[in-house]
């Protein structure tokens, strides 16, 4: 069982790598965003973040 798991845990980081660095019609792969402009996505992982503990929160005070 642990062989499984190993094996499927690997197909999955090898898949999201292949996903990661695999370019798209413009030439530019989801990688090459991040790395040119990492505030942008901090910024929006930020406010993601903070509506989900807000709704959270909401949610637990009703």
């Amino acid at each position: 069982m642990g062989t499984i798991k190993t094996f499927l845990l690997g197909a999955g980081t090898a898949y999201a790598i292949y996903f990661i660095t695999r370019k798209r019609i413009d030439g530019t792969s989801i990688l090459d965003e991040l790395l040119d402009n990492p505030s942008l996505f901090m910024n929006k992982a930020k406010d993601y973040a903070i509506a989900e503990i807000v709704h959270t929160v909401k949610q637990k005070l009703r």
